[in-house]
C-alpha cells in the first residue's frame, strides 16, 4: 500500500515539475554517466556504475533503477528525498549507493540482463537515462576424463579418452595435452548441450604404443574468465602394456683386443619387467644358449678370436610380441682384433741374374684387421708394396728384403727374404765421363764397378786418336789402386803430375765370369785461373802480355794491403810481440809444423842431415805434400813456431832458409808429443776427407806422405795435409 501511494505522489510531482517548466523560460539540464558492462559470479556482490551532474546546480528528485531481460521488465529501486524504495526479489539484496550506482548482493543467474538509470530534477524539469549490462556467471563442475579401456592397454589397441564438463555458464571450451604440449591429432570437435550446461570432447590414440605407456594425458576446461574462473583440469597417466624391446651394449666396443675382457649388456624396456633373458651365441641358423635368468649382463673375460661372432639376447615378459620390433631379441657383432702374424715361408735364397726380371714374391700374413703388408729393404730403407717384383734386376736390389705386417698399434711381424743378384760387372756413373784436372797435380780417375761375383781383372786403357787401345800398367806416371766394396770393388787410375800429354779418353774395364763392362773417361787439362797465373808469374819472373801482368800487380797489392791490415791490427791487440825487420828474399818452401798449444803453422826447408845433435829430423819431401810458403812484406813481424814428434823426444831446431839459427824470444821453447797414429788428410778441392794409418811406419817416419803399405780408407785418394792436421 505504500508503495502504491509512493507512486501516485511521484506522478504528481512529474505533472507539477512539467508545469513549472512551462511557466519558467530558462535553461536547465542533468547529465547521466554509467560503468562499464559487468560480470560477476554466481552468489557474489557488483556494484553498477552511476553517477550524474546538474546545470545549473539544483537539487535532485528522483534517482531510479530497472531492468529490463529478453524475458521481463522490473523495477529494481527508487530513491525519492533521499528515501530508497527496492521492488521485488530485489528486497533487501538492492541498494543505491555512492552518487547514484546500484549494488546487488547475493547475485542470482536471473539478475542478468540490462539496468537503467534515470536522473530527475523537478525544480528545472530535466531528466537523463543510461544503461549498463550486468552477466553472471556460473562456475562449472571440474571435468572427467573417462576411458574406454578399465584396466591397462596393450600397445597395439585404440583407445578413446573423452573429457567432460558439465554445469558451466558459459560452457568452457576443453583443450588435450599431453604432458604439456597441446594436441591436435586424435582430438574430436566438441559436443554441446546448452540446456544441459555439458561439453564434451573425445581423444583417440589409435593405437596405442609403447610410447603412450606412462604418458600423461590433461583435460583443461577454460570458460573465459581467467580474473573470476580458474582454469579447471583432469589428468589421465596411461599404463600400457608392450613385450620387451631390447638392444645391446658392449664395453670397451663391439671391437675387442684378443685377452682383453668384454661384457656384454642387454638392456631391455617392456611393462611389466622381464621375467627371462638369455644369451646366445649365433652361427648361421642355429645358436647355442651361453645364459638364461635375469642377469642382464653376459661377461667374456680373456677374450680370444675364436669367440669372435654374433651375440643374441633373448627377453620376455608375456606380452605377446605385435611386430619385429618388439620380438624382445637384439643381437650384436664382436670382431676380436688379434696381431698380424705372417704365414708365408719362403725357399731362399733368391737368386736371379742381373738385367733379368724378379718373379712376384709374395707375403702373406693373419690378422685382424687384415694387416697391411710392406717391403722393406735392409740398409737402403727403400719401401716397396707387396707382392715383391722387379721387371729388371740391378745390383742396388741385391740384398736383404723384409716383409713387415703391421695392423693397429700391435707388435710387428717381419721375415727376411735374401736376394742374390749375379752377373756381369756393372759400372756405375755415364759414359763418357768427364774429368778436369790441374797441370802438374795427381789426378785420379775413380772406376766404381758392381759385380757378383767381383771382378777377376779390371784394365785400364788409353785411346790413341784412332781409338787404338794401349793398356796401361803402374809405372812411370800411373799408378793402379783398387779397393773392394760390398758389391763390387773401387778401382783407381792415379797420375802424378798431370801433363798435357796425359790428356786423352781412357778406358776402364772389368770382366768377371758372367761377362764385362768398360767406362769412358774424358781427361783433360782445367784451365788456370788468376791466382795461379799470378803464382807462375811471380816464381817466373814475368810474362809476356801487359794485360797478364796488370792484373798481377792488381792482385798483389790487394793481397799486401789485406796482410797489412791484418797485421796492424793483430799489433794493435798485442798479438805480435816480437819487433825488427825480417830480411827479405829468403822465400823457400818449409816442412810443415805445429807447436801443440798454437794453432798457427809454418813451414821450414829441411835438409837430408840431422839438425839436432839429439835426433833425427824428417827428410825432405817433394813440395806439392806440404803447405805453401807464406808471404811476409817487408816492415812487418813475423812470428813462427814449431814442434817435433819423435823419439827420443828433444826440441827443434829453427832454422833460417840460409842456415842461420832463429834467436828470437818470439819462439816460445817447442813441446814435444807422442806422433799419431792416424789423422785426417783432404783431397785436392778440400771437399773429402781421408784417413792414414800409418802404424806401420817408425815413430821417426810418420809423415804425410802416401805409401804403399798405408792403409788407406777414402773417397779420393788425392792427398793433401790438412792445414788443421795434428801432426807432421
Amino acid at each position: 500500500m505504500a508503495g502504491r501511494a509512493f507512486m501516485q505522489l511521484s506522478a504528481v510531482l512529474a505533472f507539477l515539475a512539467s508545469f513549472l517548466v512551462l511557466l519558467v523560460d530558462i535553461e536547465a539540464a542533468v547529465t547521466v554517466s554509467v560503468g562499464p558492462a559487468q560480470t560477476v559470479l554466481k552468489e557474489n556482490t557488483v556494484v553498477l556504475q552511476c553517477t550524474y551532474s546538474v546545470t545549473p546546480a539544483a537539487q535532485v528528485d528522483i534517482i531510479t533503477w530497472s531492468f529490463t531481460s529478453s524475458t521481463e521488465s522490473r523495477e529494481v529501486v527508487t530513491m525519492l528525498a533521499n528515501t530508497q524504495s527496492v521492488f521485488g526479489t530485489y528486497e533487501n539484496r538492492a541498494s543505491i549507493t555512492e552518487q547514484a550506482s546500484l549494488r546487488i548482493e547475493n547475485v542470482g543467474e536471473n539478475d542478468e540482463g540490462t539496468y537503467r538509470c534515470t536522473v530527475k530534477v523537478l525544480s528545472q524539469g530535466s531528466a537523463d537515462t543510461k544503461s549498463v549490462d550486468l552477466t553472471v556467471l556460473v562456475a562449472a563442475s571440474a571435468p572427467t576424463i573417462v576411458s574406454t579401456v578399465n584396466s591397462a592397454a596393450r600397445a597395439g589397441d585404440d583407445l578413446t579418452l573423452t573429457c567432460r564438463s558439465d554445469g558451466g555458464k558459459p560452457l568452457p571450451t576443453l583443450t588435450w595435452f599431453n604432458g604439456t604440449q597441446p594436441m591436435d591429432a586424435g582430438v574430436g570437435e566438441p559436443t554441446t548441450n546448452e540446456a544441459a550446461r555439458q561439453v564434451i570432447r573425445d581423444l583417440s590414440l589409435s593405437p596405442v604404443t609403447r610410447f603412450d605407456d606412462q604418458a600423461n594425458f590433461v583435460c583443461k576446461a577454460d570458460q573465459g574468465y581467467p580474473d573470476q574462473l580458474d582454469v579447471q583440469t583432469a589428468e589421465q597417466v596411461l599404463d600400457v602394456q608392450y613385450p620387451p624391446v631390447a638392444s645391446i651394449s658392449s664395453n670397451p666396443n663391439s671391437s675387442v683386443k684378443e685377452t682383453n675382457t668384454l661384457t656384454l649388456t642387454c638392456v631391455v624396456q617392456s611393462n611389466p619387467d622381464p621375467s627371462q633373458i638369455r644369451w646366445l651365441k649365433v652361427s648361421g641358423d642355429s645358436a647355442d644358449v651361453l645364459q638364461t635368468g635375469l642377469t642382464t649382463t653376459y661377461v667374456i673375460p680373456k677374450i680370444n678370436r675364436s669367440q669372435n661372432g654374433t651375440y643374441r639376447c633373448e627377453a620376455s615378459n608375456g606380452v605377446i610380441p605385435r611386430d619385429r620390433e618388439s620380438d624382445g631379441q637384439a643381437t650384436v657383432n664382436i670382431d676380436v682384433y688379434y696381431a698380424p702374424k705372417i704365414s708365408s715361408s719362403f725357399v731362399q735364397p733368391f737368386e736371379v741374374n742381373f738385367g733379368s726380371s724378379l718373379p712376384a714374391v709374395t707375403c702373406e700374413a693373419e690378422g685382424n684387421p687384415t694387416p697391411n703388408l710392406q717391403w722393406v729393404q735392409v740398409g737402403s730403407g727403400r719401401t716397396f708394396n707387396n707382392p715383391l717384383s722387379f721387371a729388371t734386376m740391378t745390383y742396388a736390389e741385391d740384398g736383404t728384403f723384409t716383409c713387415v705386417a703391421a695392423a693397429l698399434d700391435f707388435p710387428k711381424d717381419t721375415v727376411n727374404v735374401t736376394v742374390n743378384v749375379i752377373g756381369r760387372p756393372d759400372i756405375i756413373g755415364d759414359s763418357p765421363a768427364a774429368r778436369e784436372f790441374m797441370e802438374g797435380k795427381t789426378a785420379q780417375i775413380v772406376c766404381e764397378i758392381q759385380a757378383k761375383p767381383r771382378p777377376s781383372r779390371v784394365e785400364w786403357f788409353l785411346l790413341d786418336s784412332s781409338d787404338n787401345r794401349a793398356i796401361i800398367t803402374t809405372g812411370g806416371p800411373y799408378r793402379i789402386l783398387q779397393e773392394n766394396l760390398p758389391k763390387g770393388m773401387k778401382s783407381i787410375l792415379q797420375i802424378n803430375s798431370m801433363k798435357p800429354e796425359h790428356s786423352g779418353r781412357y778406358v776402364c774395364k772389368a770382366t768377371n765370369t758372367y761377362g764385362e763392362d768398360e767406362q769412358y773417361f774424358d781427361v783433360t787439362l782445367q784451365a788456370e785461373d788468376v791466382v795461379t797465373t799470378a803464382r807462375g808469374l811471380y816464381t817466373d819472373n814475368g810474362s809476356d802480355t801487359t794485360l797478364v801482368i796488370i792484373i798481377v800487380v792488381v792482385v798483389l797489392l790487394l793481397l799486401l794491403l789485406l796482410v797489412g791490415i791484418g797485421l796492424m791490427l793483430a799489433h794493435k791487440r798485442g798479438l805480435l810481440p816480437c819487433k825488427g825487420e825480417p830480411e827479405t828474399g829468403k822465400g823457400g818452401r818449409y816442412v810443415s809444423y805445429r807447436d801443440e798449444n798454437v794453432t798457427n803453422e809454418f813451414s821450414i826447408e829441411m835438409a837430408d842431415k840431422d839438425k839436432s845433435p839429439t835426433a833425427p829430423l824428417p827428410s825432405r819431401v817433394e813440395s806439392s805434400q806440404y803447405i805453401p810458403t807464406p808471404l811476409v812484406a817487408a816492415s812487418y813481424e813475423a812470428r813462427l813456431s814449431g814442434a817435433s814428434f819423435g823419439e827420443p823426444r828433444s826440441p827443434v831446431g829453427q832454422d833460417k832458409p840460409d842456415g842461420k839459427k832463429v834467436n828470437s824470444p818470439a819462439f816460445p821453447e817447442p813441446t814435444t808429443e807422442e806422433p799419431p797414429v792416424q789423422g785426417g788428410y783432404r783431397d785436392e778441392d778440400g771437399l773429402n776427407n781421408a784417413e792414414l794409418d800409418l802404424s806401420s811406419r817408425k815413430p821417426a817416419s810418420r809423415r804425410p806422405i802416401v805409401d804403399p803399405k798405408d792403409t788407406m780408407d777414402m773417397d779420393y785418394p788425392t792427398l793433401r795435409q790438412q792445414t788443421t792436421s795434428p801432426y807432421v
